[in-house]
């Protein structure tokens, strides 16, 4: 007789159970017979399957059982007679309509804004623990800018240990000033300050873009407060929840990285449904779990799946922010991507564009979203055979990052690559030619002879040589 293996995740552990047959019946005593320990007065509300779909009839039972490993996630509610977890649940409720003031998604969004963040949260979690005064800040990285008017030269100055206070991530910087007292002098943050215990003074002009935590007995410039509104540092909101978020999403990195699609879909399942117990069902974090379930799918070739998630995403985006935000441009051209693999070349081409008429308006011409928006849409172009067109956005981009970043990049050599590309599907074997040589040596000074972009210009170069 046959037997049928699946895992379960009850929100606490993960549980291994064997079925005599694939039937809901066979299923629910299953369930209830290793989660009873776990979820005392609770009872079933649902089964889902790692696609997010509702296990309900022996039918898509037997549907969920075709996969190879099947993983299962399970949902309890509490019963009505239980009074005292039923006040425990209104004062959960309560409790989420503070939660407002988590970390913001609107104007930085993306992975390493979310690992900056979360590093700067532990760190200040530290500095309170140790009855250490000073200031975080979290924000992008213009130094490595051609032109900017910053002035975070300003800021590395008031810091006493510039090793190990300095820490990167992708576009983004963190830095740690311990001070009691910390004056900031015409000063441009594109990011998040965290205030512990410190009194902060600002002379001249100063500007934050996104979100000031004060933690303990912070003192703000009255200017600043008037500006923006400073947000009480909260342990549960601002440190634990985002850290447990962002264990997930590291293991989920790497699953992904070694193609185990199917454990970084249950690890995502297990994201989407905190967030939606955390927040409540229309919030960033849910609509961050429904695009990285989404571009897992679509690197799993499963593009009808993604492209519902990002649209689910799409959906909570323009209720929370409308649509004049970067995270909505971004899940537009993660759309035209999927699009792209699927053939609907206009889709994508739409989506593309949308995504770059977005950014425009928040960032003005000059910004490196800006140039991978115009990078991505001349992929879809070039896919379409409308080399033109996509001559055109691949220049627009390379011009863009070269401004801001100069010449030594990889998002130059990058923009490079592509136009290399395009000369050799347009047969210009000689312009494609010098386009893969100067990203060759772009790579080979950014990663190294061996580096992967490295390698791959370096084949080109020798096929046209």
């Amino acid at each position: 007789m046959s037997l049928f293996k699946a895992y379960v995740n009850d929100g606490e552990k993960m549980h291994t159970i064997i079925l005599p047959r694939l039937t809901m019946e066979h299923l629910k005593q299953q369930i209830l017979q290793v989660t009873q320990s776990t979820h005392v007065n609770e009872v079933l509300e649902a089964i889902i399957d790692r696609d997010g779909n509702h296990i309900e009839t022996d039918e898509s039972l037997v549907h969920a059982f075709n996969e190879e490993i099947v993983y299962l996630t399970v949902q309890f509610k509490l019963r009505t007679e239980d009074i005292s977890r039923v006040d425990e649940i209104k004062l959960s409720i309560t409790k989420k309509e503070d939660i407002s003031d988590a970390l913001d998604f609107k104007k930085h969004w993306g992975r390493y804004w979310r690992k900056a963040n979360v590093q700067a949260a532990k760190t200040t979690e530290e500095m309170i623990h140790d009855n250490e005064k000073g200031l975080i800040i979290v924000a992008y990285n213009t130094l490595k800018w051609k032109n900017n008017d910053d002035n975070l030269l300003s800021i590395i100055k008031l810091m006493d240990n510039k090793k190990d206070d300095i820490k990167e991530f992708g576009e983004y910087c963190m830095y740690v000033i311990r001070r009691k007292l910390i004056v900031l002098e015409q000063v441009n943050i594109h990011g998040n300050v965290y205030i512990i215990d410190c009194e902060l003074q600002c002379r001249g002009e100063v500007n934050i873009t996104t979100q000031i935590f004060i933690a303990k007995n912070a003192i703000i410039d009255k200017k600043l407060k008037q500006c923006i509104s400073p947000i009480q540092w909260s342990t549960q909101i601002h440190h634990n929840i985002p850290i447990k978020f962002q264990d997930i999403e590291d293991q989920e990195e790497q699953y992904t990285k070694q193609k185990l699609y199917d454990r970084s879909i249950f690890l995502l399942r297990k994201y989407l449904q905190t967030a939606i117990d955390t927040f409540g069902v229309n919030h960033h974090y849910v609509a961050i779990a429904y695009n990285l379930l989404a571009l897992v799918h679509s690197d799993r070739g499963q593009f009808k799946k993604a492209i519902e998630l990002f649209e689910n995403a799409l959906k909570i985006l323009f209720d929370i922010f409308g649509i004049k935000c970067s995270f909505v441009a971004q899940l537009y051209i993660n759309l035209g991507h999927t699009y792209n693999k699927t053939n609907q070349y206009d889709k994508a081409i739409d989506c593309c564009t949308k995504a770059l008429k977005i950014q425009l308006e928040i960032f003005g011409v000059d910004h490196v979203y800006i140039a991978r928006s115009y990078n991505s849409l001349g992929i879809s172009y070039k896919k379409s055979c409308s080399y033109h067109k996509a001559n055109e956005c691949y220049e627009n981009a390379l011009r863009i990052v070269q401004g801001i970043l100069g010449n030594k990049s990889g998002e130059v050599a990058d923009s490079i690559w592509n136009l290399g590309c395009l000369f050799e599907a347009l047969g210009d074997n000689k312009t494609a030619s010098k386009y893969f040589e100067e990203s060759w040596k772009i790579y080979s000074a950014l990663f190294g002879e061996w580096g992967k972009e490295t390698l791959q210009a370096r084949g080109k170069v020798k096929k046209f040589e």
